[in-house]
């Protein structure tokens, strides 16, 4: 075995942690990303986020799909070129952000992920949780804990059972869902009506649409700090444009398909119903063959999204200089997770809002700003401080008056509804032009001296 190669506990058990892939442990196809991010959209938390446009937020069937369509496309995009990051560096995503973020100044952003994921597994657990429930009648705490400890079973294994379980997962879920698909076009159309007094407490049709659209865009976007988590083992030397341009094919079909399908079944069906919990989402209508698929399907669904919520928040947790073997550290992170799925279970809906927008508020001037650094050539205009940094916080806090959720409504949401919660626009953008700002060319810093 190469000096370079690190070795896994009992053959199995990943033990490489947040370091760099050599070329010589590379492994794997960069196509499987296709079904990796197809397994983990195709599960019963996505139908819980399509359900908010219609059921929450009052939007017609088709208006709801343009805002999902929308905010996929967008979404889908960045989440593909990210994961290329990892073939290019061979790194965990929030690794590489040390170049730019500083050492320091990236152990925030890896600590708001780290968060990001025990909290995302938990909305998954409990959204699972309410499903089981319904259909064993074991209570919601229950559903938790066996789900929870499942999952936290695979991820503590890590990089390399995840990628074979998601692989077997995206067939058993697109046959289950395809078979849902059927029966809810059959019983309820493509036709669903708008809810005007719902859209009239967000502030019209406007409101509405770009209220649901930023939700939309904040799952997708949540799993943009995961990416190159998943394809650093395919670091290579020979023909990594050809290894890229897989990924960036993979991902983004991937992502795509399932979000915008998945999302628009969840709105279909929310719409029709009296939507205050998930397992609302889980109806008479629905045949009773129908039943025993749907209840494997809910626990494979959960476990399939939330393997990847416990592996990255761990990778996380070792960005911030935790030091923990990675296995023991995913068994902290779940049991992390586990405490917050039984404490968060009540209200559920208004609080799942609420963390898809949190979520965006910090990613998106995130995104822009790490897509800036990588792409582009520049450097601090002022030395010893990380541009990227500066413009991250600073985005932040200009952004907070176009907050629209329970928490806090900002003065500019507050006083102009119709605009919904226009952050993530304002942070993408403003995150951009703040960084461009405090940079200047490499070119221009390295010929200084010379003068």
């Amino acid at each position: 075995m190469n000096a370079d190669v690190a070795p896994e506990l009992f053959g199995i058990i990943e033990e490489k942690g947040i370091a760099e892939v050599t070329p010589q442990e590379a492994h794997g196809r960069p196509g499987a990303t296709f079904g990796l991010w197809m397994a983990a959209n195709v599960q019963f938390g996505t139908l819980v986020t399509g359900a908010l446009a219609t059921g929450w937020l009052g939007l017609s069937a088709q208006a709801a799909f343009a805002s999902i369509l929308l905010a996929n496309i967008v979404g889908g995009i960045v989440l593909a070129i990210f994961s290329t990051f990892g073939v290019d560096y061979g790194l965990p995503q929030m690794i590489q952000g040390a170049s730019w973020f500083g050492k320091f100044g990236n152990k925030v952003p890896s600590l708001f992920n780290f968060f990001g994921g025990f909290s995302w597994f938990a909305v998954n657990t409990i959204a699972g949780a309410y499903a089981l429930d319904h259909f064993l009648h074991l209570g919601v705490i229950a559903g938790v804990i066996a789900l929870s400890v499942i999952q936290v079973s695979i991820a503590f294994v890590g990089h390399d059972l995840i990628q074979t379980a998601e692989k077997y997962f995206f067939y058993l879920l697109t046959l289950v869902f395809l078979g849902l698909t059927y029966v809810a076009v059959a019983h309820l159309g493509l036709s669903v009506p708008a809810n005007v007094k719902s859209m009239a407490a967000v502030g019209g049709f406007s409101g509405a649409f770009i209220l649901s659209t930023s939700i939309m865009i904040g799952y997708v976007i949540s799993w943009v700090p995961y990416s190159s988590d998943y394809t650093r083992y395919l670091r290579t030397t020979n023909d990594a444009a050809g290894v890229k341009k897989s990924v960036l094919t993979g991902v983004f079909w991937g992502s795509l398909i399932s979000t915008v399908w998945i999302e628009s079944l969840g709105a279909l069906i929310g719409a029709s119903v009296s939507f205050a919990l998930p397992s609302d989402l889980i109806t008479s209508w629905m045949p009773g063959w129908l039943t025993a698929p749907l209840f494997v399907a809910v626990i494979v669904g959960t476990v399939s999204a939330n393997i990847l919520n416990i592996y990255s928040a761990t990778l996380s947790a070792l960005a911030l200089g935790i030091n923990l073997k990675q296995h023991w550290a995913s068994l902290i992170t779940g049991g992390i997770g586990t405490v917050i799925s039984v404490l968060a279970a009540a209200k559920f809906i208004t609080n799942y809002e609420n963390f898809l927008l949190v979520l965006g508020y910090w990613i998106m001037p995130w995104t822009a700003i790490t897509l800036l650094s990588h792409f582009t050539q520049r450097k601090s205009r002022f030395p010893g401080v990380s541009a990227a940094f500066v413009s991250w916080v600073a985005t932040m806090v200009v952004s907070v008056p176009f907050w629209n959720q329970a928490m806090y409504t900002g003065w500019f949401a507050a006083k102009y509804p119709q605009f919904g919660d226009s952050t993530f626009i304002v942070a993408f953008i403003v995150g951009a032009a703040l960084y461009m700002a405090l940079t200047v060319p490499s070119m221009i810093i390295a010929a200084a001296p010379a003068e």
